[in-house]
């Protein structure tokens, strides 16, 4: 050591007195701890350097010269006013306590002594912690032994090491369980297996969705809907269902891709039910043919679920709103929904409330309408004007192939139109007027329109205040034309003679047995015809003679 240093380190040995006891203090809590936790017996590696008051203590793996080494050095615990010159001229600071130069390096007083002492400490590499597969003694013997101030190790710094140590224990016990665990969760461990199995789960039928819903609604569940849930028609015809089964059946059919027909007739459906109906058919797109016929819906709420339905789906192709008692002021909202629908082929609307004042909308839909192919209006209380505007709407029609008009009342008013539909209308191939009170003057008007039609192919007329004679000049204009395709005639409950009898059988010869009719009694020819009744309007003989003539020459023509 220079003498300029070691003058220096003399004055300031009286300075280093009153930190003495505190470098004492450390110094023995350290070596009481560290005596402590040998007593107890926790083993370390060889990291966890201890500090020991005796060079015995320590533990140099079996090396025979570092033990020599380490007797005859002489440890000092603490550094006083004693012992500081001794300190300061060792030629070897291996002996030294760990925390004198802790303190000595803290305080910037001693930086002088800290450097001329840091010459003479060994330069080591920082010890490494050990690697858990290898064992402590394999370590001591492949590793120097270290010198004792570096085996020292702070309280708080081995609570740490222990609580990481307790740490990772836990870590590896639930790796391990979770590793016992890992082959059965490791079969389903990719996206495509999960999709599977989520498909596998879920019930495509529907079956479940709606028992779930029948729990639900505490209701019991209909069989038949389970059952045919898969069939493209379903039959739920007078199941008196209430409104929570509507309401299952319903939510089961939003998402049913095979139902295309459904049928729910007669089963009295409320308002509450129509609107379940309703929001189903607008969400399902695979539904074409729709029956609600029999429910009572007409008036109110009901029909505007009605057109609400009619409105926003676009995929009915048939729809069936019959016995609904629909009425005249329900007539034209129905008119506007239907008009919204350019694919609706055919309509029912039979058995319903229609009266006087639903001709002017009827008709004008009819008319206009280039894509309604059948439309049933039987059974309804259509007359007077009413009947009037619906038979031009009829007339007009350029598309309607089939149209029902049974029970109502079109003659003898519409009666005559009746012929000029016949004889304009080029589409239409069946139509029904059968008890609409025409009489024997509406039967001559609608003969001559059969004079000339070439469309139409059944004809049913029957339950008509039509004498015998209207019958007979029916059947000679089906004689006359030609090119007729009539090959059904429905006369049923009319009074007829040997005559008209005679010319039907004509009309099945010419037409090679492909015609059939349908009269009612046959008078006796030593009787006289009802035609001279004064119940029936009176015949017209003289166009009467003129069809007869047209007939007999179309028979001598064809044979």
């Amino acid at each position: 050591m220079p003498i300029k240093s070691q003058q220096r380190s003399q004055t300031d040995a009286a300075r280093m007195l009153g930190r003495a006891n505190s470098l004492s203090t450390i110094s023995s809590k350290t070596t009481e701890s560290t005596s402590t936790k040998r007593s107890v017996g926790q083993s370390r590696p060889k990291s966890d350097n201890t500090t020991s008051n005796s060079a015995v203590s320590i533990d140099v793996g079996g090396n025979p010269q570092a033990s020599k080494l380490s007797r005859q050095l002489k440890m000092i615990t603490e550094v006083d006013e004693t012992n500081i010159d001794e300190v300061l001229n060792s030629p070897d600071l291996s002996n030294v306590p760990k925390t004198f130069f802790t303190e000595i390096q803290q305080d910037g007083i001693y930086e002088t002594i800290f450097e001329e002492l840091k010459k003479k400490l060994p330069h080591r590499s920082p010890p490494k912690l050990p690697q858990p597969e290898t064992s402590l003694s394999e370590q001591q013997q492949q590793e120097p032994p270290l010198s004792p101030h570096l085996l020292a190790v702070d309280d708080d710094e081995e609570d740490i090491i222990d609580n990481d140590t307790s740490t990772i224990d836990e870590a590896s016990s639930s790796g391990s369980s979770e590793n016992i665990a890992s082959p059965t969760q490791d079969d389903y461990d990719t996206d495509i297996e999960s999709e599977v199995a989520v498909q596998e789960n879920h019930d495509i039928t529907g079956r479940t969705q709606y028992r779930e819903s029948c729990l639900q609604s505490k209701i019991i569940p209909c069989s038949y809907f389970m059952a045919h849930i898969q069939d493209k028609e379903m039959v739920l015809r007078y199941h008196q269902f209430s409104t929570d089964d509507i309401r299952a059946i319903a939510k089961t059919l939003c998402s049913n891709l095979s139902i295309e027909r459904l049928f729910l007739d007669g089963n009295y459906l409320q308002q509450q039910a129509a609107k379940y109906i309703s929001r189903m058919i607008v969400i399902n797109d695979f539904i074409t043919e729709l029956s609600l016929a029999d429910n009572r819906l007409g008036g109110g709420e009901g029909t505007k679920e009605i057109c609400k339905m009619l409105t926003l789906n676009r995929n009915l192709k048939r729809i069936n709103l019959s016995g609904n008692k629909f009425n005249d002021l329900d007539a034209a909202q129905l008119v506007e929904a239907f008009e919204q629908s350019k694919i609706l082929r055919e309509l029912d609307l039979s058995h319903n409330c229609f009266g006087e004042e639903c001709g002017k909308v009827l008709g004008a839909y009819i008319s206009g309408n280039d894509s309604l192919e059948s439309i049933n209006l039987s059974w309804n209380n259509i007359r007077g004007r009413s009947a009037i505007d619906i038979a031009n709407g009829i007339k007009e029609n350029v598309r309607l192939k089939r149209c029902n008009l049974e029970m109502n009342g079109f003659g003898p008013d519409g009666g005559q139109i009746l012929g000029d539909c016949i004889k304009q209308n080029g589409a239409l191939e069946e139509f029904n007027i059968s008890a609409n009170r025409l009489n024997t003057s509406n039967a001559f008007a609608i003969a001559v329109g059969l004079l000339s039609n070439d469309s139409l192919q059944i004809l049913r007329i029957a339950d008509n205040q039509i004498n015998s004679d209207g019958a007979l000049a029916i059947f000679l204009c089906i004689k006359a034309n030609e090119t007729s395709l009539l090959h059904e005639v429905d006369f049923s409950r009319t009074v007829v003679t040997h005559e008209a009898v005679n010319v039907c059988e004509d009309i099945v010869k010419l037409k090679d047995g492909k015609f059939r009719y349908r009269t009612g009694k046959v008078t006796p020819n030593i009787l006289q015809s009802n035609s001279a009744s004064e119940c029936y309007i009176k015949t017209d003989e003289g166009l009467l003679n003129k069809l007869r003539s047209n007939a007999a020459n179309a028979k001598s023509h064809i044979t």
